[in-house]
């Protein structure tokens, strides 16, 4: 791996503190730039308000001009009405399906089209905004200010414009506009449509030229119902529309008090008067994006006090009673207990985890509606010929069958039901949420919310004080808003897809009508859940500009300071900043008396294109001149530079022109002449020199460059040079007196006197950018586009816990060897925050020289190729561990495995930290203030600290053994369950992983050794996403996680039987599969042999003859109702237990098993035995809450069955182990088949599950 250096560059941003020398903070106090900056902080939040109105004003104004295809032409998927009628389908197949969203894509990418089409788009997330369009769109004078004040200011925006962009996106994201309109607007105008249909023939229809009179200053046509045609949907695109057609549907008050009434106020009037005939309301049209914001607008941003909270609280019930607790029928209360009373072919549950949240609430199990549309997919569908030969096929195809369904309807799912007792989801919603199970009777949703807001009456009546620090009123408020995202969550499943043809239209208008005014519960739950979980202080933090725009933008040299940065003693750095009106104060400069006064002063160069400047160079007038010119725009000679080439004619050599005329310099001129690329480059070197007289080059002998690019690269590469002059100290300590300069010592806990053990790496790339050897030949280089940071101290030292010095402290890791410590100062929590901080935040480029490809896959390779790896690490994310890895040797022996629960101690002392157990405690303390709304404890260094630390110890392995690292694929969708570690701390952990090896250092290596400082390797490709990793980044390589924990690591067995009990029939069909079933009475344990392709086709080319033994025995985990239906445990001697289930049958087990199993006719035989098969089948053994946890294989090899709980460390030691144990194996499965593969071959490393049992199953693979 020694190789792998130097092979693309970096970037990184190193992060200090700053602490302010002398007088810098007086000065910067006296002069208010504190003060400057604090105000434009907050002059930002107004910008963005600003510019969010100038975005409303662009979105209205191309909205207005969008042509939104109406009409179909031909079959381009593309129009409103192929939008319509796919919708209108009632059973719309796969194939409508992709219609669908093709449509919905063509429609979205012309409302982005006439986006785009605005003369302003350009410049909508650029300076030019807030220079050149803001000042004239404000009219408010000091609106006007504000806008002045950021002209020079503009990269403040970069984020908010980045944010900004995703809404003119035309890709499927609820965060677009196109989004809106076309994913959630129509639906709702088309099932306005049909229901405008119904209500114009009713006696509503009467009262039509009233409303047309009432709003005949917002109406664009004629009559109302000219507003529910598809024709009309590219009118109510902008929210001015919007809101004119939601009026009209809605009603409206006038400023005066005046109501007028909508469409939905006489419906309800209709319906009350003709309960038999209900009439279905019409949906408002959602707002537009960023005017949806004005619709909350009485909840803050963030609460500043109780009294706001308790005001938006109370604002919040009041807003819900009518639709909750009302007395007619719209509301929650009448809807569902008289939900039968509907159509509910026509009332349809959502396909995601609201279908599997009520699955889980009837049955106590998440999967009873899926598995049984499942089933009855299987039983519908026509399989291919493929699909019966692989049957996988067949499970796929049902899967994503299933997947294609965005809703299902309530009368369906409760057919699929009827025979698993009363309960229905009819029912379940007609109870309003109450249920009895287990003799445990809850009262329903809203009784909840009644009883929790008693509760909470006092405290929303404001008689507590400082609520987050009474536990008791912290648990009333929570418990109230709990109640009502309970029932949020208990309706949202009956909202469906909102794209079902046939809904009801009377029950969904309804429905609809509750959920808009419950769901803002939501961010009011947010709000006050931060509010009262606040930390005592804030992490908030200002930028500082000094009164300068470009601040840091760059580092300038000697002649064009503002900035700099001094170095005293190698150890000791400051950056000195210029007062505003001294920025030329450092041009010219006393020189220190003597060597004590003496502090250096950075000289910074950087060149641009060096190199290719150097070939406009000349002696003009017998001065060295860069010539420019211009290309040409039009005429004869456009796209030449006219001038420039005269110039060059008439000031260079004869000589010299010669050769660049004919080009004979060139290597890929076929008359290519040595000599002539030795002349021109004799002759610019010169050149060079004088015009860049400030710069010291090192050039090569002319002879020695290959090309005239090599010359000019090597130009390139010494365009950045950096050295200290000599400054006066007195005179520096002057300019901070006199207030012309701002001082400051960067800093961080390595800089102190006290520091102990090796610098962390921003401290060793920091000291690296000023080291010679690094200036020599640069690796490392200081960029500009720096930035200072202020942190107002926000937490008084008196408000948190300080241990006193010389006090002992206990020790949190109950590994160290002492159990408390002592210090002699005092130990301040949050310290940090009870003082004022700055901070200097710099980025560098790490191997600056290097022009190579970000993409090392091909390098790794070819070492694979050429036997350079040695080794194979395996990573498995552990169900008893967190990360669990095991080292392998290029024949598959384990020649180390270990948990990575527990980190060993680098220093200070031979001990670990069993992380482990510190994440699961503080799971489980964030766990209990989550419920309660206590201030929870930040897990998030924790995880990063303990993953900061497995990276290091895995890539230091990596080194050492010179190893490949495998890791399981996120990618490949297969599913796995209760891993200590979750997906996405997972995901952090590669990335981690991935940024560690992107330039790995061995602080321990000499600077200049390969893996040391100056010579970092790089064994990963840059990070861009999860998903382009594809299977191989650098040397890290990712295979499928199926079947590597729970596979025979001996014979490589893996259970592919269904040992689920269905029916005494099937439970017959899978015992007659087997070859024989006996008892086996010398070794006292029965033998199932069989054949897997008699049961199916799956594992069709790998091993399929099999003898299942009942050797050992098992762990059998249940529900225990005789402990409060907890998980429980007991061990089953298999051979014993079906011994037993046998004589209950009167099966005689010496003889014909296989005949007398497959005889049996009762549940009550079978059933016992379909569960045995499946322990038998069970190769890992589990006891909840205890570290029993050990490997027992069914099938032998030579006699021995595998046993994690026997191995010596030549087998994995556990089902962790073993998981990660075959991850490697499937590594060296990869490394085979690079090591088969030449140069330029097209590997496909994508690992088949059949490969993968081959592979493990083959001997010879391993020897």
């Amino acid at each position: 791996m020694k190789d792998l250096t130097g092979q693309y560059s970096l970037s990184k941003t190193l992060r200090f503190e700053l602490k302010p020398i002398g007088k810098t903070l007086e000065h910067i106090e006296q002069k208010g730039l504190l003060t400057q900056d604090e105000q434009r902080a907050e002059e930002y939040e107004q910008m963005k308000g600003i510019i969010d109105r100038y975005h409303k004003a662009f979105i209205t104004m191309c909205l207005r001009n969008c042509k939104i295809k109406v009409n179909k032409t031909d079959d381009e998927l593309d129009s409103l009405e192929e939008y319509s009628s796919l919708l209108s389908k009632s059973k719309r197949d796969a194939d409508d399906e992709d219609k669908l969203e093709k449509i919905k894509e063509n429609l979205r990418k012309q409302i982005v089209n006439a986006f785009k089409s605005g003369n302003t788009y350009g410049d909508l997330f650029k300076k030019e905004l807030i220079k050149n369009h803001l000042p004239d769109f404000v009219t408010d004078e000091e609106e006007k200010q504000v806008v002045e004040h950021f002209c020079n200011f503009t990269t403040y925006f970069t984020g908010f414009h980045d944010n900004r962009k995703n809404m003119y996106s035309d890709e499927a994201k609820s965060t677009a506009i196109a989004y809106r309109l076309i994913h959630e607007n129509f639906p709702r105008f088309f099932d306005n449509l049909r229901s405008f249909a119904k209500i114009s023939e009713s006696e509503v229809a009467n009262r039509f030229p009233e409303i047309e009179s009432a709003f005949s200053l917002y109406l664009n046509v004629e009559h109302i119902a000219d507003m529910f045609h598809v024709d009309y949907f590219p009118v109510v695109l902008t929210q001015e529309q919007i809101d004119v057609y939601n009026n009209i549907i809605g009603g409206k008050t006038e400023e005066d008090g005046t109501k007028i009434q909508g469409i939905n106020e006489y419906i309800n009037l209709y319906n009350q008067h003709h309960p038999d005939v209900k009439l279905p309301f019409l949906k408002p049209l959602y707002k537009m994006i960023l005017s949806d914001k004005v619709a909350l607008s009485w909840l803050p941003e963030e609460f500043e006090n109780d009294e706001e909270m308790l005001t938006a609280i109370n604002d919040f019930y009041k807003s819900v009673q009518p639709v909750i607790f009302g007395d007619d029928e719209n509301c929650i209360r009448h809807l569902l207990t008289n939900i039968a009373e509907y159509n509910t072919d026509h009332i349809y549950i959502s396909n995601d985890l609201g279908l599997t949240g009520i699955s889980q609430q009837l049955f106590d199990q998440y999967s009873i509606f899926e598995d049984a549309i499942k089933d009855e997919l299987r039983r519908n569908v026509k399989q291919t010929p493929k699909e019966k030969r692989n049957p996988e096929l067949l499970e796929e195809r049902i899967k994503n069958l299933f997947k294609k369904e965005k809703s299902f309807s309530i009368s369906y799912l409760d057919s699929l039901i009827k025979d698993k007792g009363e309960d229905t989801i009819e029912s379940y919603y007609a109870k309003l949420g109450a249920f009895d199970r287990d003799g445990k009777q809850t009262v329903n949703l809203l009784t909840q919310i009644e009883m929790a807001y008693i509760a909470a009456k006092e405290v929303l009546e404001g008689k507590y004080d400082n609520i987050n620090q009474s536990e008791d009123a912290t648990k009333y408020i929570k418990d109230l808003l709990d109640a009502f995202k309970s029932l949020q969550h208990y309706i949202k499943p009956l909202l469906g897809s909102g794209e079902e043809a046939e809904k009801d239209n009377v029950f969904s208008s309804q429905l609809l009508n509750v959920w808009e005014a419950l769901d803002v519960v939501t961010p009011l739950y947010n709000k006050v859940r931060n509010w009262l979980t606040r930390k005592p202080y804030s992490t908030k933090k200002i930028k500082l500009n000094f009164e300068n725009a470009q601040l840091l933008g760059g580092w300038p040299n000697i002649e064009a300071y503002s900035c700099a940065i001094f170095m005293k003693d190698d150890n000791t750095y400051y950056l000195g900043i210029l007062d505003n009106a001294y920025k030329t104060l450092l041009r010219d400069f006393p020189k220190p008396a003597e060597e004590k006064d003496t502090i250096g002063l950075m000289h910074y160069l950087q060149g641009g294109d060096m190199g290719k400047n150097i070939q406009n160079l000349m002696v003009v007038d017998g001065k060295v001149r860069k010539v420019n010119g211009r290309k040409e725009k039009s005429g004869i000679n456009v796209g030449q530079n006219i001038r420039l080439e005269e110039a060059k004619k008439r000031y260079l050599p004869t000589e010299i022109n010669r050769i660049r005329t004919l080009g004979t310099y060139s290597v890929s001129n076929p008359n290519y002449n040595k000599q002539d690329l030795i002349t021109i480059i004799d002759y610019y070197k010169p050149l060079a020199c004088e015009y860049y007289a400030s710069y010291t080059f090192h050039f090569k002998d002319s002879c020695e460059y290959n090309s005239f690019a090599e010359f000019t690269d090597d130009i390139n590469q010494q365009a950045y040079q950096l050295g200290f002059v000599p400054f006066s100290q007195q005179y520096l300590n002057k300019l901070v007196d006199e207030g012309k300069l701002y001082l400051f010592q960067i800093w961080n806990k390595d800089f102190s006197d006290y520091s102990k053990g090796t610098p962390n790496m921003h401290t060793l790339y920091w000291k690296a950018l000023f080291d010679k050897a690094n200036l020599a030949d640069v690796v490392y280089k200081l960029n500009g586009q720096a930035e200072v940071f202020y942190r107002k101290r926000s937490l008084q030292k008196e408000n948190t816990t300080v241990h006193k010095a010389l006090q002992p402290i206990k020790n949190k890791n109950t590994q160290n060897e002492k159990s408390t410590s002592t210090f002699d100062y005092d130990i301040v929590k949050d310290r940090r925050y009870t003082v004022d901080k700055f901070h200097f935040h710099v980025p560098i480029t790490i191997n600056f020289k290097s022009s190579g490809r970000p993409n090392i896959n091909e390098h790794v390779l070819d070492i694979i190729r050429h036997h350079g790896i040695e080794h194979v690490i395996g990573i498995d994310r552990g169900e008893r561990h967190l990360l669990y890895l095991s080292l392998i040797d290029l024949k598959g022996r384990i020649i180390k495995q270990m948990t990575l629960n527990e980190i060993k101690q680098q220093t200070g002392g031979n001990y670990g930290t069993n992380y482990k157990e510190l994440l699961a405690a503080r799971e489980g303390d964030r766990a209990e203030a989550r419920r309660n709304w206590k201030k929870i404890e930040n897990i998030k260094d924790l995880k990063a600290g303990y993953l900061s630390q497995v990276v290091h110890v895995i890539a230091q392995m990596m080194v050492e053994y010179n190893a490949i690292v495998v890791l399981e694929d996120l990618n490949m969708g297969f599913m796995r369950g209760r891993q200590k570690i979750e997906r996405s701390v997972y995901e952090q952990f590669e990335h981690m992983l991935i940024d560690k090896l992107n330039f790995y250092v061995d602080k321990k290596k000499e600077a200049c050794a390969p893996g040391g400082l100056l010579h970092g390797l790089q064994l990963a490709n840059k990070f861009e996403s999860f998903n382009k990793l594809g299977k191989q980044s650098g040397c890290l390589f990712y295979v499928p996680a199926w079947n590597t924990s729970k596979i025979d690591p001996v014979t490589g067995f893996v259970n592919m039987l269904d040992a689920r009990y269905e029916s005494v029939e099937s439970s017959r069909r899978f015992f007659s599969r087997f070859d024989v079933i006996r008892y086996n009475e010398e070794k006292n344990w029965f033998e199932f042999t069989f054949d897997y392709n008699n049961f199916h086709a799956k594992l069709d080319g790998t091993k399929t003859h099999w003898t299942l033994c009942t050797y050992g025995s098992r762990i059998k985990t249940f529900r225990n109702p005789a402990k409060l239906n907890q998980w429980d445990n007991e061990e089953v001697v298999l051979t014993d237990e079906f011994k037993n289930v046998f004589a209950n049958a009167g099966i005689n087990i010496h003889g014909n098993l296989k005949e007398a199993i497959c005889s049996l006719a009762k549940r009550e035989h079978l059933e016992p035995l379909m569960h045995l098969m499946k322990l038998l089948l069970q190769l890992r053994n589990s006891k909840t809450n205890s570290e029993v946890d050990y490997m027992l294989s069914p099938v032998a090899e030579n006699g021995v069955f595998y046993d994690s709980r026997s191995c010596n460390g030549n087998l994995p030691i556990d089902a962790d182990a073993n998981g990660a144990y075959n991850i490697a194996r499937k590594g060296l499965w990869v490394l085979r088949q690079i090591q088969d593969s030449k140069p330029g071959d097209k590997l496909n490393l994508a690992l088949s599950n059949k490969e993968w049992l081959r592979f493990v199953q083959e001997k010879s693979n391993f020897e």
